[in-house]
């Protein structure tokens, strides 16, 4: 079989690649219907009717072709419909930070171009079901790979001070079930924080939603969204703190089935008038 594009697959520690292990191959999954594990992994191979297809894009002076350039090409290879594969390719060396440490532009970049991907090609994905894995070729190194220092206490202060500072546009943004819980996390200790995984999936799919219905305000509202996805980083160390990256690894993929659950939930959003709040 001809395959003309290959993503990688790394062998990372368990808190390495939160965006990716949270959000990004999550929607991937459940939206697009692909099990593409590492979809922003910096490391492609691709035909070159697929790069001809990538320059003829008028992307190139936009941030989708800074941070959002991985999840660009990730998108346009399974929307247009060519053979897909993984290679494993080891353990991942690089230099792994804390997530509790400042994102930066990239947070915003990543999520803004998958939310406008998946606007664009919103015709390819609305009627698709559950997912399928695609092929994957090479070894799976069954090594521990080096740990990262993560600051738990930092993560949960971002997401208090975000709920402190935000809860009045969380509210009006949010689902009541969203928001009560939200509230009911703000008021948890380091130790016992959780924010429930239906929770963060009902967050993420309504604020695609949002992004959807929005016609300003964009990139605020993926700001928004910052405070949350560390909220969701310190519930996800506090449940997998005594497990290995491998056994971490059954958590994704349990977080990545409950996403596929609720995609009809995220089409009653979509599909939703929305209004924009003043920011």
């Amino acid at each position: 079989k001809k395959y003309e594009f290959v993503a990688p697959v790394y062998t990372r520690y368990k808190y390495d690649g939160t965006i990716t292990n949270n959000i990004v191959y999550n929607i991937i999954r459940a939206v697009y219907g692909k099990r593409i594990r590492q979809p922003i992994g910096g490391d492609f191979t691709f035909s070159k009717r697929l790069a001809q297809l990538y320059l003829d894009k008028p992307v190139w002076s936009t941030d989708i072709a800074r941070f959002g350039i991985d999840i660009f090409m990730t998108v346009n290879a399974i929307v247009s419909h060519v053979e897909v594969c993984q290679a494993n390719l080891g353990v991942k060396i690089h230099d792994a930070k804390d997530p509790a440490q400042s994102l930066g532009p990239m947070f915003v970049q990543v999520i803004g171009t998958l939310f406008r991907l998946m606007e664009h090609y919103e015709p390819y994905w609305k009627n698709i079901e559950g997912s399928k894995p695609v092929p994957t070729f090479g070894d799976i190194d069954i090594i521990e790979p080096e740990a990262i220092e993560v600051n738990l206490q930092r993560l949960v202060d971002e997401f208090k001070t975000g709920f402190i500072q935000f809860n009045a546009l969380y509210r009006e943004m949010f689902s009541n079930q969203v928001f009560t819980s939200l509230k009911d996390s703000a008021h948890m200790d380091v130790e016992s924080f959780n924010m429930p995984v239906e929770i963060w999936v009902k967050i993420v799919y309504e604020l695609a939603a949002i992004y959807h219905t929005w016609q300003i305000n964009k990139v605020r509202l993926i700001n928004l969204m910052v405070p949350l996805y560390f909220g969701r980083i310190a519930s996800f160390i506090n449940e997998t703190i005594s497990m290995n990256s491998f056994e971490a690894e059954e958590v994704v993929e349990q977080q990545a089935q409950v996403f596929e659950h609720y995609k009809p939930y995220l089409m009653e959003k979509w599909q939703a008038t929305g209004k924009n709040i003043e920011l």
